[in-house]
């Protein structure tokens, strides 16, 4: 064995290492950008990993903050699809996803960003976060993507245990076509008794884009909180306006 390799480190133990430099939030720039370079020409699935942990990090001042996640989210968009399996594990697992998911959605084509989108929550869904906030940041970073696919799985999470998923994913919703969602809102308001967030949400949504509660108007008007009312029409108005 040659003399240098016996002393080399392992790749596992040199990602290892750059790794908890690029996450060390109170070290010195240069330290931290020299080791995302490092992870970045390593080029494996595992040093690609490594490197989005820089994403899972705020540092001072803000502007250097933003300034290095900008310039790590461009070499992760300059690796292209061999970038992708590590973002959907990262995705998949992490909490801080803003900067991962922008990084997916300039990778691909929109086409392929909603599709893999669709994964991550499916994943999600079927193995819940031990915090309901990566799932909801998941849901409202989809605004302005619809597909059928998304649409129907983010229907899922109106059954969410956690009112902010259940409010992100009415958010998505509500900005689809009346015709396809409004009954399944309307179902998810009158299962929501014990949510008074949830139904306040809806009856705003209502209000804001003037759809109608027709075929529930009876059991809708039965559990209306007296700060709405029904129109004849059976529109939802907030009362004083």
């Amino acid at each position: 064995m040659n003399l240098l390799a016996l002393f080399r480190s392992s790749p596992e133990k040199q990602i290892e290492r750059s790794r908890k430099k690029v996450k060390e939030p109170h070290g010195d720039s240069a330290t931290r950008m020299n080791a995302a370079l490092r992870l970045r020409e390593m080029g494996t699935p595992e040093s690609i990993l490594a490197l989005l942990d820089r994403f899972t990090i705020d540092v001072s001042p803000s502007g250097q903050d933003e300034e290095e996640k900008k310039e790590v989210l461009s070499w992760i968009v300059q690796m292209g699809e061999e970038a992708v399996e590590p973002l959907l594990r990262f995705l998949k697992r992490e909490r801080q996803l803003y900067w991962p998911v922008k990084a997916l959605r300039e990778s691909v084509s929109e086409h392929k960003f909603s599709q893999k989108m669709n994964e991550v929550l499916r994943d999600h869904w079927g193995s819940p976060p031990a915090s309901s906030d990566p799932t909801a940041q998941l849901i409202r970073l989809l605004e302005g993507v619809q597909t059928p696919e998304l649409v129907g799985t983010i229907r899922l999470f109106l059954e969410d245990q956690a009112d902010d998923v259940r409010l992100a994913a009415l958010d998505y919703l509500f900005a689809h076509d009346e015709d396809e969602i409004r009954e399944t809102i309307l179902e998810c308001y009158l299962e929501s008794e014990e949510r008074p967030r949830i139904r306040g949400h809806i009856l705003s949504g209502f209000v804001e884009h003037g759809w109608s509660v027709k075929g529930f108007r009876a059991k809708v008007e039965e559990a209306l909180p007296d700060e709405f009312k029904l129109t004849r029409d059976g529109l939802v108005k907030a009362m004083g306006r």
